[in-house]
């Protein structure tokens, strides 16, 4: 398993080809293996493949706008071509498909479906990535349940925070998807006055290394940080690496 860095973490230094540089150099510098590209890349994809080469950092899954996935899947298959990258992933599901209709659940899997089917044939897929509201009920059945049961060819990113925060087991899910998971989302949880709130890698109160070695088990090949929001997100990024090495133990 190889340990590395969601950029959307960073996303606030991603604003221009010398962002891109100093932000690719910056969390080589601190260990990570590969990277999480996410949607609104603000500069031409051969400028990131040139980083990827010169880092020897490879991106290992992106987030991109659903609009383009829906409009645009041709040109996302060439720039992931460009990265050396064959998965794309969804950050979130749209509102319209959030109505508690299962109807509109079951428009966006045959979305996810017909993605997953249309990107084969350029040996790539699509993988979606989790938050809180898929663990609510529709028609009796949690909906990450629903989803994994009625998607083919289809990955998931799932999101140790979001997992948590839905009070559901990480380590559970984890098996539920195994085989189905390319790239996990590390990011710590811990409760501050009663409130749920993001934190680092090791500055919470998930038990990552038992999720790392589960993940291992489920074939998980790559573990990413990320971390919402912060006040200084190089820091974070930093201190989540540190914690992450000291877990190589549990992943090779």
């Amino acid at each position: 398993m190889k340990f590395g860095i969601q950029l959307f973490s960073l996303r606030g230094k991603l604003k221009n080809e010398d962002g891109y540089s100093k932000v690719f150099r910056r969390v080589k510098e601190m260990g990570a293996e590969v990277v999480q590209l996410s949607g609104g890349k603000k500069v031409p994809p051969q400028h990131i493949a040139a980083l990827v080469k010169r880092n020897e950092l490879p991106i290992c899954i992106t987030h991109d706008k659903f609009d383009r996935i829906c409009n645009d899947l041709n040109g996302l298959v060439k720039e992931h071509e460009i990265y050396g990258c064959p998965r794309m992933g969804i950050g979130m599901m749209p509102k319209e498909f959030r109505t508690g209709d299962i109807k509109d659940l079951d428009k966006f899997i045959r979305i996810l479906n017909d993605t997953a089917d249309k990107l084969e044939k350029h040996g790539m897929t699509i993988a979606y990535h989790n938050h809180w509201f898929e663990f609510n009920e529709i028609g009796g059945k949690t909906i990450y349940d629903y989803m994994i049961e009625n998607t083919h060819k289809v990955e998931f990113i799932p999101d140790t925070f979001w997992i948590k925060f839905a009070g559901r087991s990480i380590e559970e899910y984890l098996e539920k998807l195994a085989g189905r998971v390319n790239t996990l989302h590390l990011k710590d949880y811990k409760k501050t006055l009663g409130l749920p709130v993001f934190r680092a890698v090791g500055k919470g109160t998930l038990d990552f290394a038992n999720i790392i070695r589960v993940a291992k088990d489920c074939g998980v090949q790559n573990a990413v940080a990320e971390l919402d929001v912060s006040l200084n997100p190089y820091a974070s990024m930093e201190y989540s690496m540190n914690t992450m090495k000291n877990l190589r133990k549990y992943a090779d």
